[in-house]
Formats: C-alpha cells, structure tokens, sequence
C-alpha cells in the first residue's frame, strides 16, 4: 500500500509539473491526422492546398504529370471530391515544371524552357494561354527563362506571378562573335551574366488583356556569394504576408523583399540550436563543367539549408534540412534522423525551434493549411497521412 501511495504521488507530481511550465514557452504539438485514399504525388511539390474562389473552402490536391497526368481533390477531412484531367494542357505544351491549383476552375500550368502559361478549368479545357515571350520587345525576347515552383512561389497572389528569370545559356554562346571558347569559358561568362541579372520576373494582370510586366533585384546574390561562384538553384522564394521572401541554399539569412518595387527590406539571420545553416558556393574554375556541377551538388547535398518558408496568421515556420556531417561510407539514414522547424513571429523574431523524426515525417512535405502546419507521414501503406501541428 505503501508503495502505491508513493507511485501515485510521484505521477501527480508528474503531471502537475508539466501544467507548471514557462507561461512564454511554445509547444508546437500535433492535433489530428487526416488520410487520403490516393497514389498520387510522386514528389512533395505535386501536393499542395487551396481555398476555393468560389466556395471558400480548403481543399487539398494531389497530381500526376508523368503518368496519370491528371490532379485528385480532396475535402480537408480527406473524403475525394473531384478529378481534374489536365492531359489536353500537358499535350500542348509537352512539359511542365509547376502546377498551381488556384481554384477549382483556375489550375496554372507553367513551362520552364518554352516560358509558357496555361489555365484550365475542371473540366480540363484551356481557357487561356500565354507565350511570355510574346509581350516583349525583340531586344529581350527568348533571352531568359523563367522558373516557378508551385504554390506560393508561383502563384503568390491574384494579380501578380512572380517568376525567379534566368539567362538562356544558349545566348550567351550565340552572343560570342569568335566562337573559340570552351564550354567551360561559357560557363564562367554565363555566371557573370546570372550574377548582375535581375532575380525576379513579375507578371501583372496576367489573366487579362492588359499584361505588364517588371524585372527586379539584380543584386541578390551579391549579398551571399562572390561574382565567380556556381551558385545554381532552384527558386528560393514565397510569396507571404504580403512581402517576397528570397532564402538560399548558399545563405543562413532570409531577406525580404518588398513586392512592388523589389527593393530589399530586411535581413533575416537565422541560427539553429541544431545545425548549421547554409553552405559557401563553390568557387568556379576551369575545371570540367560536369565535375563543376558534381562539387556543387556534392555540397547542397551535404548542407543544412532552409527547405521553405511557411507562414499562418501571425507566425512564420522554416524547415531546415540538417547539415550532413557523417563519413561517406556510414548508413546515413540511421544518423540523419531528424530536422527541426524554427518559429518567427509576425515581426520576424525567434520564438523557437522544434525538432521532428525525420523517419516519421517527409521534411520536404511541410504545407501549411487552414489548421495548422502540416507534414506527411512517411511508410503509409494505401495512401497518404498527413499531421497538422498547432502551436500551443
């Protein structure tokens, strides 16, 4: 009796310790899993949410551009809605690098080589078409080319696209009047042209008859890596609060961007309690463009980088890959078993940082939905789970 009596003081003691934590202290806490019946959504970027122009109501999406070819919807309770066949867009166009559902009868469609914009409705029909290239003046027509990941960093608002713009590496060969450069010579000129462009592509009105479009921010990657750097990437960028916020794999820092005028507002630096954050760009030479482009996969692979930048009502969420600190011939996956979320408020100030089982949650899944933040479970067998996490 006298030994249940002592367990049962340690337990209350226990449990009342826990209500008597740090009245300022956070806890980002899972509240509910919700499963959908479906295969699709190869890769984390072809999932996504949306609110509904016309209901108001979230829905999430799954897609598959390769085989399927089509998009399954869903209710938030994870109950299938609808399908979207999107094959009449992929046959025009051939290839597609982003998809955005807008609406039920707004999907974006975007290409990466061609510069092309599609949207169709859910019936699949295009209604609208756009070749970039088309609305600018032969000085700069077909010179860049113009990269969009989905959701947020592609459709970041109603009235404006914001496209990461990219030289065409064929121009700057085309452009050489002695044609007796090296392929690595090119390389190193087509850095120094990247390096003084314009990072951002707007484009306005873009549903409509009366396009615009802006260049901006040509100065970014002065802020983070020397002119002679290989500093390719893809898009670091969301569209969020109202403000464009740029990261980098090469940078622990976010910087934000005002959207109109593209002129930078802040500097963000980010620390972890668990990782470095960020990695030097590797130093262009003379080397072998593939042996080139191998020493720089090689270090993205291996850094602790920014994976998004997510935001709620008064918070902002940052995944973060960890550094890969381990020997090339150890079993990574039985080390590299965690990373970790920091939590900013609305002001951009540290609130903390959270860590999360890499081994029970895909780190490159995190959406944020009108619940909370979510990420996918991984191992699910006949479907997808996802958790949604509140911060209490």
């Amino acid at each position: 009796m006298k030994n249940l009596l002592i367990i049962i003081a340690l337990l209350v003691f226990l449990l009342a310790s826990c209500d008597f934590k740090d009245k300022n202290e956070l806890c980002l806490e899972p509240i509910l899993d919700i499963h959908f019946k479906t295969e699709m959504a190869f890769y984390p970027n072809d999932a996504g949410c949306f609110m509904d122009l016309n209901s108001n109501k979230e829905y999430f999406y799954f897609c598959n551009q390769t085989t399927e070819r089509r998009i399954d919807i869903f209710d938030p309770e994870g109950n299938f809605i609808d399908t979207i066949d999107i094959k009449k867009a992929l046959n025009k166009i051939g290839e597609t690098v982003s998809l955005t559902v807008i609406s039920m009868d707004t999907i974006l469609i975007s290409t990466f080589y061609t510069n092309e914009l599609i949207a169709i409705n859910s019936n699949g029909d295009i209604w609208f078409y756009l070749n970039i290239d088309s609305i600018f003046p032969e000085e700069i027509k077909e010179k860049n080319e113009f990269w969009a990941l989905p959701q947020t960093s592609f459709s970041c608002n109603r009235k404006n696209l914001y496209y990461k713009a990219s030289p065409k590496f064929g121009i700057i060969v085309s452009e050489d009047s002695s044609n007796n450069h090296s392929i690595e010579d090119y390389n190193l000129m087509f850095y120094k042209k990247h390096y003084n462009s314009p990072y951002f592509f707007k484009l306005s009105n873009y549903l409509s008859d009366n396009i615009d479009y802006e260049f901006g921010l040509g100065d970014i990657y002065h802020q983070i890596c020397e002119e002679n750097s290989d500093f390719s990437e893809y898009p670091k960028y969301r569209y969020l609060n109202d403000k464009l916020i740029f990261y980098s794999t090469f940078s622990n820092c976010l910087f934000i961007i005002n959207p109109d005028n593209f002129e930078l507002e802040e500097k963000v630096e980010l620390n972890s309690k668990f990782t470095n954050i960020g990695t030097p760009a590797v130093v262009l030479s003379k080397d072998s463009m593939f042996v080139q482009m191998d020493k720089t996969s090689k270090a993205i692979i291996k850094a602790g980088r920014i994976i998004s930048v997510l935001y709620d009502s008064s918070h902002y969420y940052i995944p973060l890959k960890h550094q890969d600190l381990m020997p090339v011939n150890l079993n990574k996956s039985k080390y590299l078993s965690f990373f970790s979320v920091i939590v900013l408020n609305d002001d951009f100030v540290f609130v903390d940082e959270f860590l999360f089982d890499a081994k029970e949650y895909d780190q490159y899944s995190g959406m944020m939905t009108q619940k909370g933040l979510a990420f996918q479970k991984t191992n699910i067998q006949n479907g997808k789970t996802y958790t949604i996490f509140n911060l209490f």
